[in-house]
């Protein structure tokens, strides 16, 4: 898991340490284009932002307007190390299964097995 020192108000590869993958992830992102991390274990969705007008990359992530109160929320934080991972979708192989094994999508199996 990586850490970061929350320094101002974007998200900076830069910052990232412990995690280069992620790092060079959120460097090779095209601009506006969305990431979901989870910072201290709270799920925030985030936009590079756009190269400067001289051309140079910014190699930062701002939060989409819909979790930008949450990213503020963390910002009383500055100066101390927080937390941030990827946040991980469902797993592709059972996401592949679901659509074989359809015998199991019936809405008895679903009122005994969701939830466990």
């Amino acid at each position: 898991m990586a850490t970061m020192i929350i320094r101002d108000d974007a998200l900076w590869a830069g910052q990232i340490e412990g995690d280069s993958d992620l790092a060079r992830r959120i460097r090779t992102l095209p601009a506006d284009d969305a990431i979901v991390l989870r910072v201290e274990g709270r799920t925030i969705r985030f936009r590079k932002m756009r190269d400067g007008e001289d051309g140079r990359p910014a190699d930062g992530l701002k939060p989409d307007p819909d979790f930008r109160e949450i990213w503020r929320s963390l910002q009383a934080r500055r100066g101390t190390a927080v937390t941030v991972e990827p946040e991980t979708g469902p797993d592709p192989y059972l996401l592949c299964l679901t659509a074989t094994l359809t015998e199991w999508n019936s809405p008895e199996d679903a009122a005994a097995y969701d939830g466990l």
